[in-house]
Parts: structure tokens; C-alpha cells; sequence
């Protein structure tokens, strides 16, 4: 360990950095506003890095990286949905969100559908906030075991327990604050890595004649109709998500939240897929036996002078902690605005609604980080609440935003509970092995698996839709979906 103490220092330098803007950020704290959106300040520029921050996270680093390690550079390239994405919602939805001076998801979704479809929708965003949350924390307690050296479990509980603080403490303003210093850090520190190691591997050339042509093919471990299925996912799983919602609340103005939100698709369009495919093919190709979410942090260690090496480290957790604190701070407005405000207390003071968002960020943490105890694994993860969002989520925003009429609120309803409900069926298929393989048989299937639950759930969610909608135009819009109050 003391051979390391350059590594170290950085490490510890960059952590009182993050702890040093979150304390900072909380004494401009005064109202839950201030807490949940930043008080809707946030320039373009500021909205692009915390934008891309956050979508850097444990997935999108260390997983990803993991994944190409072990399947190839199909999994870098169907991570170019995520940005392609947030490209489409920069454009076309973000102005029209922060149009509405909305707090969350629930509240859009309320907005437009009604009452039912808030319940809907606040109980797939508390969903997909948990296990993004876990998500981050695998990613955290991985990088810091293999780092520091100590057991998994101690990793992750000092990793979560530093996010946990500063975002209970700031709230969004400490996310934006300390997302613009993480987003310097992981693009400079992924990019020269990236950099550096293809060239002590040779080059394209080297790293061919390392690992042998077929590492290069998309097919080598997936096939053609798996590949296109998960990036169906990956661009649906994450389209809209609370998080990246939340960068369309807290900018100045539409036109601020436009092209903050699209920046960040279409620089990390061009960094990100590029960066995780190199590192990970150079991982594989120095490690060729090694747990695949702990190659590239072995790799930097052991490749790098000390410095160097605790920069990455920095720029590895500040990828973790960007994500992490963004979800923290989604989660717990969630809980303020579409539980506490909307059901228990709805004239509550603004008071007693910052404790609340605070106190359920700690909770929050608290739940994500005994997820990640449970089953640390980061992809995993991410699939499993991509699978609920997709097929209950997506198209109902669509309709909220493009093609909005009040006579949709019906057909909307019985797309979000369709979607939902093959979602649990089908992964309750899956996740026993022997019915998995009798029903996918069945099907015409080596096995249910192969097909994603998200997938399912769309392809009953949206005929269902198109279904309702003729047969529920002229029904009466009662108390139970009429819309909610507009401002």
C-alpha cells in the first residue's frame, strides 16, 4: 500500500474535492426548488456536462468495458442507442418539458393522463432509480476493492456512504456542482487512457494479431437479431429516464435544455463507444483470465506511473459518482413531489418538503447499496429496470409530448398496464432455467432468454395502444383519468 502513495493522495485529493463543492453547494440550499431542480438556473453548458456526467456511469465505464471484454466490440457499439437517445430528447423533447416548469415524471405524466397514470409512472421510476442506483454502487465498490486492495463489501459501503452525503446535503446543486468537475476528469482521464494504451498495444494492427481477427467481428459472441434486440433496449431502456428528465427541468430555458441534453448525445456519440471498445479489447488482450469487471482497473494500475494511476482511479469513481448522485437526487424529489406532496401532506411547507427529499436520499442510498450487496452485477441491473421502463414508459411520453389529445388518456392506461404486466410474466419466465428452455421450445426458442423482456412488453404495449385507442376515443373521461389541474 505504501508504494502506491502518489496513487493514493490523487485519490484522496479528488474525494475532499467532491466532498468540499457538495458542503459548498448546500449552503445555497433555501427552498425544495433549490433542492430538487437547481432553481431551474442551469446554463446550456453546465446542463451538457451534468447531462453527460451522469450518463458516464458505472454501466456505461466499467460495465461497458467488462462487456467488451467479453463479448467484443458488439457491446461498445450497441452503446451508441444510449446517446443517440438523449440526442432525440435533446431536440424534440427537452424544450417542451422545461416549457412545462414541471419537478418529475409522475408530474408530466399526471399532467396529461390523470391520476392512475401518475401511480403508474412513479412506480416504474422508483424502479428504475433503485436499480440505477445499484447499478453505480457495484461499479463504486468494484473499482475501490480493486484499488485500495480491501473486501467488496467495505468498498462499497465507503464509496455509497461519500455519494450518500453530499447529494443529501445539496441535493441537485451539488449534482450539477460537482458533475462539471467529474465530467473533466472521466473525459480527460478515459480519453488518454484510451489513447495510450492503443498505442502501447500497436494499434489496430497489434491488438489484431494479440487477440486474433474474429475479437473484431459484431457476431463473435452475439448474433445478428441479439445485437439489434439490445440496442432496441438500450435506446428505449434509458429514453426519458427520471434522470435525464430532471436536466430538462433544471435548465434556464428551453432553448438552454435543448441543446444542453442534445450536446451530450452527440459528443459522447463520437468519445464514448470509441474509449470503452479500446479499453476493453486492451484489457483482454493483458489480461486474458481475469474477472471481466475487474480487468480495466487492474490494467490501469498495474500499465501507469502512481499519479497517473489515481487520476484514473478518480476519473473511474467520478464516471460512478456522477451517475450515482444524479439518481440519488431523481429518487428523492420523486418521493417528495409524487408521494409526499401529491398523497400524505399536499400543503405541506416547503420546509418540511426539503427534509423530506433529504431524508430520502439517505434511505435511498441506503436500499440501492443493499442491492448491490446482493447481486453485484452492473449490467445486470441496468437490463432489469430497462425491461420495466421501456415497454410502460416510452410511448405514453411520445404521446404526452408529440400527439397529446385527452381522448388518448384510456388507450395510454391500458398500454402502461399491458406493458407492465407481460414485463412480470415474462421475466418470471426467465428466471426459471428449466421453464425458460420448455416455454422458449415452445415458442420456437432455444429459450426465453434470448428475447429481452422489454422487448415483449413493447410488442404487446403498443398494439394494445393502437388497439384501445378506437374503441376508448369516446368514452367519458372520469375523475380517474381526467387530467390533472394545468398550470
Amino acid at each position: 500500500m505504501l508504494d502506491r502513495w502518489p496513487e493514493l493522495i490523487a485519490l484522496a485529493a479528488y474525494l475532499a474535492a467532491i466532498l468540499w463543492i457538495g458542503l459548498r453547494s448546500s449552503r445555497r440550499i433555501r427552498t425544495s426548488d433549490d433542492f430538487a431542480v437547481a432553481g431551474r438556473s442551469v446554463p446550456w453548458f453546465f446542463v451538457l456536462a451534468t447531462t453527460a456526467a451522469t450518463m458516464v456511469g458505472g454501466g456505461a465505464s466499467v460495465g461497458s468495458v467488462a462487456k467488451v471484454y467479453d463479448v467484443g466490440i458488439a457491446a461498445a457499439f450497441i452503446t451508441c442507442a444510449w446517446h443517440l437517445q438523449l440526442i432525440f430528447t435533446g431536440l424534440w423533447i427537452a424544450p417542451k418539458l422545461r416549457g412545462l416548469n414541471l419537478l418529475t415524471v409522475g408530474d408530466f405524466f399526471g399532467r396529461q393522463f390523470g391520476p392512475a397514470a401518475r401511480v403508474l409512472a412513479v412506480l416504474n421510476s422508483l424502479i428504475f432509480l433503485t436499480g440505477g442506483l445499484a447499478a453505480q454502487m457495484v461499479a463504486m465498490g468494484k473499482i475501490t476493492e480493486v484499488f485500495l486492495g480491501i473486501p467488496y463489501d467495505w468498498a462499497l459501503v465507503i464509496g455509497a456512504t461519500i455519494t450518500i452525503f453530499y447529494s443529501t446535503v445539496g441535493g441537485m446543486r451539488a449534482v450539477v456542482a460537482t458533475d462539471i468537475l467529474q465530467f473533466v476528469i472521466l473525459v480527460c482521464g478515459f480519453g488518454a487512457a484510451a489513447a495510450i494504451l492503443f498505442a502501447q498495444h500497436g494499434g489496430f494492427e497489434g491488438l489484431q494479431s494479440q487477440l486474433g481477427s474474429e475479437e473484431f467481428h459484431l457476431t463473435r459472441e452475439w448474433s445478428g437479431p441479439k445485437i439489434a434486440g439490445l440496442f432496441v433496449v438500450y435506446l428505449l431502456g434509458e429514453t426519458f429516464a427520471p434522470p435525464y428528465t430532471m436536466r430538462c427541468f433544471i435548465a434556464k430555458d428551453p432553448r438552454h435544455a435543448r441543446w444542453g441534453v442534445a450536446g451530450a448525445g452527440l459528443f459522447l456519440l463520437f468519445f464514448l463507444p470509441v474509449a470503452t471498445a479500446v479499453l476493453g479489447l486492451c484489457a483482454k488482450a493483458s489480461y486474458p483470465e481475469m474477472d471481466a469487471q475487474q480487468a480495466f482497473p487492474t490494467l490501469i494500475r498495474d500499465t501507469f506511473p502512481a499519479f497517473f494511476s489515481g487520476v484514473m482511479i478518480a476519473a473511474l469513481i467520478a464516471a460512478v459518482m456522477s451517475s450515482g448522485d444524479s439518481v440519488l437526487a431523481s429518487g428523492a424529489t420523486v418521493v417528495m413531489q409524487d408521494i409526499y406532496r401529491q398523497y400524505l401532506k399536499p400543503q405541506a411547507s416547503d420546509r418540511a418538503a426539503l427534509r423530506v427529499a433529504q431524508l430520502s436520499t439517505l434511505i435511498g442510498g441506503i436500499a440501492a447499496t443493499c442491492w448491490a450487496w446482493y447481486s453485484p452485477d452492473i449490467i445486470g441491473a441496468l437490463l432489469f429496470i430497462y425491461d420495466f421502463w421501456a415497454p410502460t414508459m416510452v410511448l405514453p411520453f411520445l404521446v404526452g409530448v408529440l400527439w397529446y389529445r385527452p381522448q388518448r388518456n384510456h388507450a395510454v392506461l391500458f398500454s402502461m398496464v399491458a406493458g407492465l404486466m407481460v414485463t412480470i410474466v415474462w421475466q418470471a419466465i426467465c428466471a426459471d432455467p428449466a421453464r425458460a428452455e420448455s416455454f422458449g421450445s415452445w415458442l420456437g426458442l432455444s429459450s426465453t432468454t434470448d428475447i429481452s423482456a422489454a422487448l415483449v412488453g413493447l410488442a404487446v404495449a403498443v398494439p394494445v395502444f393502437f388497439l384501445a385507442l378506437p374503441l376508448t376515443r369516446r368514452w367519458r373521461i372520469s375523475a380517474a383519468v381526467r387530467p390533472e389541474q394545468r398550470p
